[in-house]
């Protein structure tokens, strides 16, 4: 058994992670005839937490997923990179917001971001910001998934670049239940949404493998990049059609620049690849 789970580690690895989170998320959609509670629910990117560290121990030992989950604390870093994992995705919303706007003609509304749906009651912004950073990274563990787990099995196999798209395939199709039923994002292009995942995830890659495998910086990356969005009128340059879809424009435009410039092998001039069979 623990030989075939190995051979077979990465394709079982993803199926049980869908198992677990597609149960939270079809039940929330209401796809499935039951609710799944809002504490249960909460923990839907912790899925991957579990079965990252599961399997790897299962298929590797107890080291190699001690190993795994320290890479939550690697955080000595050179400092651009956590410029790049702070600020780079709200840099590029911002603008996209902007750029809109000069576009269309149309002002952007600010007065009323999406942060209000959820907390009505004014509070400091750089409060709610920052509670809501923290927010994000301790509920969000799709990372350890995504680039903990699959990203390096993929890369011991392939390049990084293709690598990095299949692993946006797989992000945007694990999206799939919030399109469906009364999901979050049932009123949204899933061909558009596609498009920016693949386009993300070529620029986590990139700060992956340029960090040394830090799963801090790219947790801090997807954080950031959810907390803008609760912040800002994203869904202003987000609409359907590409006159009105400047954010995965500008996120297309980004990941074609660090393609250029890092190299498809790698997407990193220091050519450190993470192997992890």
């Amino acid at each position: 058994m623990k030989n075939f789970l190995k051979r077979h580690s990465l394709s079982i690895g993803i199926l049980l992670m869908f198992l677990y989170t597609w149960t939270i998320d079809l039940s929330n959609s209401g796809v499935l005839p039951f609710q799944v509670p809002f504490a249960i629910a909460l923990t839907v990117g912790w899925g991957f937490i579990l079965v990252s560290l599961l399997m790897t121990w299962v298929t590797l030992g107890k080291a190699e997923a001690a190993r795994l989950f320290k890479r939550f604390f690697l955080w000595r870093v050179h400092y651009k990179w956590w410029l790049v994992a702070l600020f780079l995705l709200p840099a590029l919303q911002f603008s996209s917001v902007l750029l809109t706007a000069w576009l269309t003609r149309v002002p952007p509304d600010f007065s009323r971001p999406p942060i209000r749906n959820f907390i009505p009651f004014d509070a400091p912004w750089l409060a709610l910001i920052l509670s809501w950073l923290i927010f994000e990274i301790l509920t969000n563990g799709e990372e350890m998934g995504w680039r903990g787990y699959i990203l390096p099995r993929l890369q011991a196999r392939h390049n990084a670049l293709l690598s990095s798209l299949v692993v946006g395939a797989l992000w945007s199709v694990w999206h799939l239940p919030k399109f469906l039923g009364t999901g979050g994002n049932s009123e949204k292009s899933f061909f558009w949404f596609t498009l920016a995942l693949l386009a993300l995830a070529i620029l986590f890659t990139w700060l992956y493998n340029n960090t040394r495998g830090s799963l801090l910086l790219v947790v801090l990356f997807h954080a950031a990049n959810n907390t803008a969005a609760m912040f800002l009128p994203v869904e202003f340059a987000a609409a359907d059609g590409i006159e009105h879809n400047i954010l995965t424009l500008e996120y297309i435009i980004a990941a074609a620049l660090v393609v250029l410039g890092a190299g498809a092998t790698n997407l990193s001039r220091i050519h450190e690849r993470q192997m992890q069979a």
